[in-house]
């Protein structure tokens, strides 16, 4: 029998907190402005447009009034993920939080509701499809 270890690939995952954070974990990339973007294992990431650590979240989501308890439901039909690496975090100014790579999106109860390689999510808090966005930042006047 062979000692041979394989290495453990992280599956990335993000999963909505109830009336809180999005948060993800695994091989992570997050574009903050930096020539080189932060890679870490673990972020907190904003879902209620008011942390003014944006994109992370500072837990101003417990006073501003944000409400939603994560409960999306699965989609209909969840593809297996079979691409593996790193997925990225770039917040667009004034708008959504695209996720570009491998990434299981899951609600507040850890259900799957996506299996995904491409996404954006609400981060202005005023979507009515949380946790994606659907456009709501520019009527709500979003800056971030």
């Amino acid at each position: 029998m062979s000692d041979i270890t394989l290495p453990v690939v992280p599956v990335n995952a993000a999963f909505t907190a109830p009336n809180g954070p999005l948060i993800a974990t695994g091989d992570l990339r997050i574009n903050v402005g930096a020539a080189e973007p932060l890679s870490q294992p673990r972020a907190s990431l904003c879902r209620c447009g008011a942390s003014s650590k944006k994109p992370f979240c500072d837990g101003t989501h417990r006073t501003s009034g944000f409400f939603d308890a994560g409960e999306a439901v699965p989609a209909a039909s969840i593809a297996e993920l079979t691409e593996t690496g790193p997925v990225t975090f770039t917040p667009l100014p004034d708008g959504p939080l695209l996720a570009d790579g491998p990434l299981t999106v899951q609600n507040a109860a850890k259900q799957t509701i996506a299996t995904t390689t491409s996404t954006a999510f609400c981060r202005c808090g005023a979507s009515a499809n949380k946790p994606y966005c659907d456009g709501a930042h520019a009527a709500a006047g979003f800056k971030g």
